[in-house]
């Protein structure tokens, strides 16, 4: 009973305890098609590079393109803009500009990207890709989720000593 309540103690002192995240949210993008890019950024990203009403760029990106690393720069536009998505100056592969549905919402200068799966349509002939945006999870949220695991296995595999008596009848 002492355990119970000391280890109940403990839960309650640790959840008083644990502060607030203060890491902004981050967004995973994987775009597939001729080549598979990936990179993660902020869901709402300060762009150092605005033209209201256009588009802003994000300069000095690092990711994967087709497993090598790399940095580029990328540009988002706005529904009015001639272009929704651009990969450009990039040190693998190649770069382009797409058109389609705008990726964030919001204004160019504070922008929050949307989650979602978005087709992205060259400007210049070739196949679509395909752009998916999902959220990436806190890693103090894996922590926790692997610790309560691992807690539920051990409370389940805990067995009480047994004595086993074995009675012939006769």
């Amino acid at each position: 009973m002492k355990r119970t309540l000391f280890l109940g103690a403990c839960c309650v002192a640790a959840v008083a305890a644990s502060s607030q995240a203060n890491a902004a949210p981050q967004y995973r993008f994987v775009i597939t098609g001729s080549q598979t890019i990936k990179f993660v950024l902020a869901a709402s990203p300060t762009p150092p590079v605005v033209d209201p009403g256009n588009y802003f760029v994000l300069p000095g990106v690092t990711g994967t393109i087709d497993n090598l690393a790399a940095t580029f720069d990328l540009g988002f536009g706005s529904p009015s803009y001639f272009f929704n998505f651009g990969l450009i100056n990039n040190t693998v592969g190649y770069g382009f500009v797409s058109t389609g549905t705008t990726l964030f919402t919001g204004t160019e200068s504070a922008p929050t990207f949307k989650l979602g799966t978005f087709t992205l349509t060259p400007d210049t002939p070739g196949p679509n890709y395909s752009l998916s945006i999902t959220a990436v999870p806190e890693p103090a949220s894996w922590a926790m989720l692997l610790a309560g695991f691992g807690a539920l296995g051990m409370r389940i595999r805990r067995r009480r000593d047994m004595t086993v008596r074995v009675r012939f009848s006769g």
